[in-house]
């Protein structure tokens, strides 16, 4: 009876897992994130039928390493796994189903449902989503074949069920993928007392879906991205510890890896207590990073932060950086003669305050290079590469490579060669802006190093506070640098204020409607 019994635990815990599952009583749970590397270096153009089932023995491999073994659940990037040549169908979320041997789905959700069952996980898996267009067709073209396609987040539970299922909504660049016809707010329950909300990359720059769930009450939130970072305020790790601080939620991050065109990014942030793991590559990669995530509820709970991954401003070189449309803001360059400089600049309805004490120290030997500074406040509209358009408020200090040239704000020194020496150490900084305010505005204490990370939250100090003048709603921000830097790209209060629904739509929108009209009149 006594080697029956033994036999009987082995298998047990053979069946639920190898680790103690998160319960809603525990103070924290267990995730992991995935960044992910979609492309062989050695391989050109290759069909998606070669890489679609590469990439899902990679992922295979990742779910049942011993490093997945605590894990509550594991979170894979945006575009890591399939093309819209490899779509699957995905089973209604509120029909519970396991997809798991059910060949009326293709393999690779018939694989991640199995591997989710076996390993007894929540798994959360970005792939092309394919679903039939309704036989009364809406404005969205429907591929030849009748088929719809979606960039969908698809959520797994313990039993291999899809219990979630979240359509990109602010599409990006995404030729042959359609949008849905409204934003959706979608959220999932765990059993280890945590409600999750789901939205993936650019939608994070937008009112729907992701401050609709902030404001229905989610506290954590699964993003899958493959970010195309940019300088001097949207580098992947930088907007992502920023919309988790300003929100304060646990933000889990799971970014594609392909450094060549400026995808990395990926960490799990805890609110106002900041980063627990925080990555950017200069290098392709495929890895597992485990956390333990203390609950948004649970001030108590201790936080255990990561060892930072620092790569060097010459490694760093090596990931392609965007540079944001800044040249309609309003700038003064900082004296590189003082060691003290205030400031008052307005743009439109925005007004800033600068209050700088800092160092100057100018290399003496030839051939060596440093960043000058400029102080900046904007209130204009940008554009997203075209696919979107939305207004910018910020109060901001961002580098420069020559002072003379404000082309060169907002980018880096990036030849190897060149010799970087940090030439201003910021002592301190407080910037005081004043911005519209309103439930279409949100503001982020922004920053990033020369290492293309954000500053820790210990380094900072920030607060709003809202208030009228005559009938309209205003907000004063002050942010503070508290610990002195010398590494210093960007320290900025950013914010975004959206434009009516018509106008803040994608652009996405817009263009596949011009093409229906032009179609239809060739036909006609």
């Amino acid at each position: 009876m006594k080697i029956r019994a033994i036999v009987l635990g082995i298998l047990l815990n053979y069946i639920v897992g190898s680790h103690q599952i998160s319960s809603p009583n525990d103070d924290h749970y267990w995730a992991g994130v995935v960044e992910f590397s979609f492309k062989e270096r050695s391989v050109g153009n290759e069909s998606a039928l070669v890489s679609t089932p590469r990439n899902l023995a990679k992922y295979k491999d990742i779910i049942n390493s011993p490093e997945a073994d605590p894990l509550d659940i594991v979170v894979f990037p945006e575009y890591g796994l399939s093309q819209v040549e490899t779509a699957s169908f995905v089973p209604n979320p509120r029909d519970l189903i396991a997809p798991c041997n059910n060949l009326e789905y293709e393999q690779v959700v018939r694989d991640l449902s199995c591997l989710a069952r076996a390993r007894q996980k929540y798994l959360v898996v970005n792939l092309v989503e394919k679903a039939f267009c309704p036989e009364n067709s809406d404005w969205r073209p429907c591929a030849p074949n009748g088929l719809y396609h979606f960039n969908t987040n698809v959520v797994f539970d313990r039993h291999g069920r899809v219990i979630a299922r979240y359509r990109k909504y602010n599409l990006f660049a995404e030729p042959g993928i359609n949008i849905t016809s409204w934003s959706d707010a979608v959220t999932f329950e765990t059993d280890f007392g945590v409600r999750f909300g789901t939205f993936i990359c650019f939608d994070l720059m937008f009112e729907r879906p992701a401050l609709q769930l902030v404001k229905q009450g989610v506290t954590d939130f699964i993003f899958t991205t493959m970010w195309f970072s940019e300088l001097p305020f949207l580098t992947a790790a930088q907007i992502q510890q920023a919309w988790a601080y300003t929100h304060n939620v646990n933000f889990i991050a799971s970014g594609s890896s392909y450094p060549e065109i400026g995808s990395t990014g990926t960490g799990v942030f805890a609110g106002k207590r900041g980063r627990i793991i925080t990555v950017m590559n200069h290098d392709a990669e495929s890895k597992l990073y485990v956390a333990q995530v203390p609950k948004i509820d649970r001030p108590q709970a201790t936080i255990n932060r990561q060892p930072v991954i620092k790569y060097t401003p010459s490694e760093m070189s090596n990931l392609k950086l965007k540079r944001d449309h800044i040249d309609g803001y309003l700038m003064s360059t900082l004296p590189m003669n003082a060691s003290f400089h205030e400031a008052l600049l307005c743009q439109e309805t925005v007004c800033c305050n600068f209050t700088l004490k800092y160092t100057v120290t100018v290399p003496s030997v030839p051939n060596q290079a440093f960043y000058s500074y400029v102080l900046t406040v904007s209130d204009i509209k940008r554009t997203f590469d075209g696919f979107a358009d939305g207004m910018i408020t910020t109060c901001a200090i961002f580098a420069c490579t020559d002072a003379a040239d404000r082309k060169t704000c907002g980018t880096r020194f990036t030849d190897r060669a060149t010799t970087v020496v940090d030439a201003v150490r910021f002592d301190s900084i407080d910037i005081v802006g004043e911005f519209p305010d309103g439930e279409n505005v949100f503001h982020l204490p922004n920053s990033v190093d020369t290492s293309i990370l954000p500053l820790e939250v210990d380094e900072i100090e920030y607060s709003e506070t809202s208030f009228d003048e005559g009938d309209t709603p205003r907000k004063r921000i002050e942010y503070k640098l508290v610990k002195p830097r010398s590494d210093l790209l960007t320290f900025a209060i950013w914010g975004r204020q959206f434009l009516d629904i018509a106008s803040s739509a994608p652009a996405t929108v817009a263009n596949i409607m011009l093409v229906l009209l032009v179609a239809l009149f060739a036909a006609w």
